[in-house]
């Protein structure tokens, strides 16, 4: 062990009732220096002497033995951002999370310190948010173990112990679901006879293309009218419209998602809506075909929501945000039989899993239908080669 004595050893000295022992030490910045170490026995002083020296070995190596979970973690999350793993939005609410954890019996902690009980105290103490949430912090306290293990902060990897399971939360989960047949055909009625009111956004005809295009509210905000191709029939989406770690609205030029970067169908229905809204379009600094001319600048999604939950509330429509809408147009879409791969390429998601676990309650109950589906194509079948062999029957008899 470094800043030991050519035979190993500090030197020990009695300092009154106590017992003192020095040794000296290579610091981090290489300098020579000493340390002494006073308990009532020279075990406890040689105890005190390796953990110091551990600790400095960790220095030398370029670590920080002091360490807390959330200092792990504000690294990490830092050097993906700034590797851009993750975008300044999600980097905002990863912050967020972090902080939530830093304010905690763990936060303040040298991970070294942290042990399996305080850690059970930690994650029971988090039931009473979501299970989302939940999970967010379950993995974050799991890759910073495993990044002080790596690093040789650690000795013992407690996140991987099989006691300390992902707790569960105390609330049920939250499904957004898409409207009901009846509940869409009220609403696009109440938009029908709504009256805009003086000093007050009219969102309808955004409502309305997240209705019948499926897109996220940011996408539909961050359109410009070169997106809108009428002669080709689609949409192209490039850009949303994201909030700022200063909670200031902006134009991200990419969506959500890499997947984002994707071309709409223009349907039936959504096209009348288009054309209004290129008509009334106004010009704007920003080239949008949608722009807030009061504020004189972008149109937030949280806008939107407000007037959504308005006309929503008027016409005694269940309010569960608007994008519920978005969940609408998936559901009509598994409900006419579009298949999952291309509702995937039409929704933006990253991968048909996501897809399929977000629809999965329509999928089954589609299955129903699908069965009667199959019966009608058997049926098909047996009648076509009931068909053809009665016409082989006949040939046969004119053949004699």
């Amino acid at each position: 062990m470094q800043g030991r004595n050519s035979n190993g050893q500090g030197s020990f000295r009695k300092k009154g009732d106590k017992i003192e022992y020095r040794i000296s030490y290579i610091d981090e910045y290489g300098r020579t220096k000493s340390k002494s170490f006073t308990a009532d026995t020279r075990e406890i002083c040689l105890q005190r002497a390796e953990a110091f020296l551990e600790q400095q070995e960790l220095k030398q190596a370029g670590m920080d033995p002091d360490i807390t979970i959330p200092g792990i973690l504000y690294r990490k999350a830092k050097s993906d951002y700034e590797k851009n793993y993750i975008r300044e939005q999600g980097y905002g609410r990863t912050l967020g999370t972090i902080r939530i954890i830093e304010k905690s019996g763990i936060g303040t902690m040298p991970i070294a310190q942290v042990t399996g009980a305080h850690l059970e105290a930690f994650l029971c103490s988090i039931t009473h948010y979501s299970n989302s949430m939940i999970n967010k912090f379950y993995t974050m306290l799991r890759s910073a173990y495993r990044m002080a293990m790596m690093e040789g902060i650690i000795k013992t990897n407690y996140m991987e112990m099989r006691d300390l399971r992902c707790p569960r939360s105390d609330k049920p989960d939250k499904k957004v679901r898409g409207l009901t047949e009846e509940e869409q055909v009220a609403l696009i009625e109440a938009m029908k006879e709504y009256t805009p009111q003086k000093g007050r956004g009219d969102y309808r005809l955004q409502l309305l293309i997240e209705l019948y295009g499926g897109l996220r509210m940011g996408e539909i905000n961050a359109l410009k009218p070169e997106d809108i191709h009428l002669d080709k029939g689609f949409v192209h989406v490039s850009r949303t419209i994201a909030r700022s770690m200063e909670y200031k609205d902006f134009i991200k030029e990419c969506p959500k998602t890499d997947a984002g970067h994707r071309d709409v169908p223009i349907s039936r229905k959504l096209e009348p809506v288009l054309k209004a809204a290129l008509q009334q379009r106004k010009n704007n600094p920003m080239g949008l075909l949608f722009y807030d001319y009061n504020k004189k600048n972008v149109i937030a999604t949280h806008q939107v929501n407000s007037f959504y939950k308005r006309l929503c509330e008027k016409n005694g429509i269940e309010y569960g945000g608007q994008h519920a809408l978005r969940h609408t147009f998936a559901t009509r879409c598994i409900e006419a039989g579009v298949p999952a791969v291309v509702l995937k390429n039409w929704m933006g998601h990253t991968d048909i899993h996501i897809t399929l676990d977000t629809y999965a309650d329509v999928f089954h109950r589609m299955n129903f239908k699908s069965v009667r589906k199959l019966d009608d194509y058997l049926d098909y079948l047996e009648q076509e080669q009931s068909t053809i062999e009665k016409e082989r029957d006949v040939l046969w008899v004119d053949g004699d």
